[in-house]
């Protein structure tokens, strides 16, 4: 009994060995290939790495659990390198049949898992598109591939190509048939195939791919593993560019009213105080007609003095107010640099608090609606520090790069309990902070209040960089 307990445990421990070695393998494979950075492809793998033990540890050293454990690693890497891998087809397409033969994996299978992933929509929907189009070129060995959709005029429009050649007329006519609805039978001796993507009695899009000669059949499989992801990055993409037109109607409807307001400010209240100085330095020489007495002349003019300093203040208040109201009302008439500036210094003026200001990045990659809602975001920010948190320092950070925006407000003040303040922001009709929330969600990003009693607050926004995968007027029928 011990000898086959020692040739038990034997056996286990060379077949955990080969697994590893196995793993090892994969590893390999991708290291070999010419990342243009290591760093990101080092995490990755050592992601993927312990996710893929985790499981062999689990399920013992069997040959369906060390399959398993090589297709998350496998998968795992594809999927993190995606967007690096879309660039170079033909080296991706080497590296897929290098895994392939090493892990003695399906080629479907491994393509399922990242034709599948969820990250996909971490990604730009253009960005998302070329890589899913470019993995299923890889994997498929295809020709080409292409996805097709319809514009306002109901014409068949192709959003993105990847691989040889150009979108043929034989592409565009079977995606107006998939757009149409249509079904057609399949010819074998044709090399075109196509599904469509989305909703069934109206596709979003119609996929299609030139396959190579006598790859057609399988080629159909790896299509229908496309387009599940493919739909969803679609319906994202339309629900992404509504909500930004919809930023857009309350941003021009803001405006038109913050604009009648800097005007009634300035027509309004201004002139009356412009008005009232007037009417006070008349009084002045009045009285001096009327004051006899040197000491009641003297505090006469005191007073006099004090209510000339008071009106000049209030000039000084309305003025500013209606200059807000008038920059905050027409940021896009000037760059995004000098309206975050703008607001910095506005700040500073009413504080005495010179905020620390970071900007990295090229700021034109910001949508219109993205500058406004920073600008509001980080306004309200400011006011709320400087009516609230006693700070001494304040910092504004932007940094702008190809994944997308994040924006930080930091000050060093006494903080406060972000739930019992919004309690009592709601009861009493201030809801600041919840229209932050609101601002960001409606672009589809996301803010975060960290403080607490004692300091520090860091207000963050992240947003994705927005890039439209069609042009609006042609995103219409995907909202609909």
């Amino acid at each position: 009994m011990k000898r086959h307990g020692m040739v038990g445990r034997s056996g286990n421990a060379t077949a955990h060995a080969a697994a590893l070695a196995d793993l090892r393998r994969v590893e390999r494979a991708f290291a070999g290939y010419e990342w243009s950075e290591r760093r990101p492809f080092g995490r990755a793998r050592k992601r993927a790495r312990a996710h893929a033990l985790e499981v062999l540890e689990r399920g013992g050293s069997g040959i369906d659990n060390t399959q398993a454990a090589l297709l998350i690693i496998a998968a795992e890497l594809f999927g993190a390198m995606r967007v690096e891998l879309a660039a170079c087809r033909r080296d991706t397409a080497l590296l897929v049949q290098e895994v392939e033969q090493v892990t003695g994996l399906s080629r479907l299978a491994l393509a399922r898992e990242v034709l599948r992933a969820p990250e996909l929509l971490t990604l730009l929907p253009a960005v998302a598109v070329e890589v899913q189009l470019a993995t299923l070129v890889a994997f498929a060995s295809l020709r080409s591939a292409s996805l097709w959709t319809l514009d306002d005029a109901e014409q068949v429009i192709c959003v993105r190509h990847v691989g040889e050649g150009s979108p043929s007329r034989g592409a565009k006519e079977l995606a107006r048939r998939l757009l149409n609805g249509e079904t057609s039978e399949p010819n074998p001796r044709r090399l075109l195939l196509g599904l469509p993507v989305g909703r069934w009695r109206r596709p979003l899009a119609a996929l299609v791919a030139c396959a190579r000669p006598g790859m057609r059949d399988g080629a159909q499989s790896f299509l229908a593993e496309a387009v599940l992801m493919l739909g969803v990055v679609l319906e994202r993409g339309a629900l992404l560019a509504g909500n930004a037109a919809s930023e857009r109607t309350l941003v021009q409807s803001s405006e038109r009213k913050l604009t009648r307001l800097g005007f009634d400010l300035h027509d309004g209240p201004i002139q009356d105080v412009v008005l009232l100085a007037e009417d006070v330095r008349l009084f002045r020489g009045q009285l001096e007609i009327l004051a006899g007495n040197p000491l009641h002349r003297k505090r006469m003019h005191g007073r006099l003095d004090d209510l000339d300093a008071q009106l000049g203040a209030l000039d000084v208040k309305l003025r500013r107010m209606s200059n807000e109201v008038h920059a905050a009302s027409v940021p896009l008439n000037r760059s995004f640099t000098k309206a975050l500036r703008d607001v910095a210094q506005a700040f500073a003026a009413r504080t005495n608090i010179e905020p620390r200001l970071t900007l990295e990045g090229e700021v034109t990659m910001l949508s219109v609606s993205q500058q406004i809602a920073l600008l509001n975001i980080i306004n309200e920010a400011l006011t709320n520090v400087r009516e609230h948190s006693n700070a001494t320092e304040v910092e504004i950070a932007v940094s702008v790069n190809m994944q997308g925006i994040e924006a930080q407000v930091l000050d060093n003040g006494c903080g406060f309990d972000l739930e019992a303040t919004l309690v009592r922001a709601a009861r009493k009709g201030r809801l600041g902070l919840v229209a932050m929330h609101e601002r960001v969600r409606l672009l589809g990003g996301q803010c975060r209040i960290d403080s607490r009693p004692g300091g520090p607050t860091i207000i963050s926004i992240a947003l994705e960089r927005w890039e439209p995968l069609v042009q609006e007027n042609q995103l219409s029928h995907l909202s609909a």
